[in-house]
This record gives structure tokens, C-alpha cells and sequence, in this order.
């Protein structure tokens, strides 16, 4: 009972070990490109989703401005994005600087406001 045991336990391990590594793709967006282009989707969204964005410019807000503003194509950027969310080695970086990216603007706006608030 024990080798049972012992050989399913093995079984299952070895069937949740995946031994092929993920090839990155020809057109692979480089990360430093990804972090800016991941930062511009983040905020664009939140500017939609929060509704502060002006009416008349509401129209700019869309995925194809992106698209167009880092001459990348749909295509290379969901194919970067499925390669870096399979490599969480590579994507954490990119997640990182998006994050120190959004600590930056945020201390600036801050301080835009504070400076508002003493006027």
C-alpha cells in the first residue's frame, strides 16, 4: 500500500513538471518596451473605467492609439503578452517598473496638488 502510495505520489509530480521551455517568439516585444506600453494600457484603462478622461478625448482612448504609438500590431502585442505571462521570471521586471513608473506619477501629482492647496 505504502508503494502504492509512494508511486501515485511520484506520478503526480512528474505529471505537474512541465520539462519543455518556452521559446520566446520572433517579434517578442522587449520588456523595457512592454513596461512602457503596459503602463500607457493601465492608465488609459483606469482613466476610462474612473471617467475623468474629457469628453472630446474620450475618442484618443482606445486600444488602436497604443497600437499606433508604439508601431507594434495586435498580433506582436498579445503574442509578447502570453509569452511574458508564461514567463513570470521575465514579467515580473516588467511589473516592477510599471509599478515604480506609478509611484513616480502618483508623488507628482501629489505634489501638484499640494502646491494647488498652498496657492
Amino acid at each position: 500500500m505504502k508503494q502504492f502510495i509512494f508511486l501515485l505520489f511520484l506520478l503526480t509530480i512528474c505529471s505537474c513538471y512541465e520539462t519543455k521551455s518556452i521559446k520566446p517568439p520572433e517579434n517578442l516585444i522587449e520588456p523595457e518596451l512592454m513596461s512602457e506600453i503596459m503602463l500607457d494600457v493601465i492608465l488609459m484603462k483606469n482613466i476610462k473605467r474612473n471617467a475623468f478622461a474629457v469628453k472630446e478625448k474620450r475618442v484618443l482612448l482606445v486600444n488602436q492609439y497604443i497600437l499606433d504609438k508604439y508601431q507594434i500590431d495586435s498580433l506582436q502585442f498579445i503574442i509578447s503578452q502570453e509569452y511574458y505571462s508564461k514567463n513570470p521570471k521575465e514579467y515580473i521586471p516588467i511589473f516592477k517598473v510599471i509599478q515604480t513608473r506609478l509611484g513616480t506619477l502618483k508623488d507628482s501629482l501629489q505634489k501638484i496638488e499640494a502646491e494647488k492647496s498652498v496657492d
